[in-house]
């Protein structure tokens, strides 16, 4: 009877050592998985006056996340202003382009009039060269609507960026902000995951 006795207790401390192992492996994984259901259950148990530090970071990351937006507007706003100054090089050489060819018409129909060199030749080559400049006055309308274009998103470009610096600057003087996101509920593993969604929607 003590021998089994033995057996029972022996086999009762084995089993609560190995829940206990369980149960200490459980709490690891819980901990180190910070996009786990459990790791947000913890978190929210945590006491209030204890969360300071927690509030304080997750405003922080509220601040980075909005200097990461500002900082891609300001490089979309740098690659269209190249691709407006692009477009100016490109209009000036057709519109040199241009002066060109109506400098060779104009010397062309000079020659027509004073009835020197071949006239089936001259009708032909003004021919050509008219149809050059009908061609050169289309690239060029086409490279102002590119300009027009680009010149509307630079301009909207540059509000979303005062905008959003004011925003910026609110943040960084207003204590408030970091009071008010205590009411807000803590979502410290979504809350990168939120910026980038939000970031690759905007732009």
């Amino acid at each position: 009877m003590k021998r089994f006795r033995h057996v029972n207790l022996a086999l009762l401390i084995a089993f609560l050592f190995s829940t206990g192992c369980e149960t200490t492996r459980n709490i690891q994984k819980s901990i180190t998985s910070i996009r786990s259901p459990a790791y947000h259950e913890l978190i929210t148990q945590v006491p209030e006056d204890m969360k300071d530090d927690v509030y304080k970071a997750e405003f922080d990351m509220k601040v980075s996340g909005e200097k990461l937006k500002l900082a891609k507007l300001k490089n979309n706003l740098a690659v269209n202003q190249e691709n407006y100054s692009d477009s100016e090089v490109d209009l000036a050489k057709k519109l040199y382009k241009q002066a060109e060819i109506t400098l060779e018409i104009q010397k062309l129909e000079a020659i027509m009039k004073s009835g020197l060199g071949e006239n089936k030749d001259n009708i032909k080559t003004l021919a050509n060269l008219k149809s050059k400049k009908l061609r050169s006055e289309a690239d060029r309308i086409n490279i102002e609507a590119e300009l027009e274009t680009t010149k509307l998103v630079i301009n909207d470009l540059l509000k979303q960026i005062e905008g959003r610096e004011e925003m910026i600057r609110d943040m960084n003087m207003d204590e408030k902000s970091v009071e008010n996101s205590i009411a807000e509920p803590i979502e410290t593993g979504n809350q990168e995951q939120e910026i980038d969604q939000e970031i690759e929607q905007e732009f």
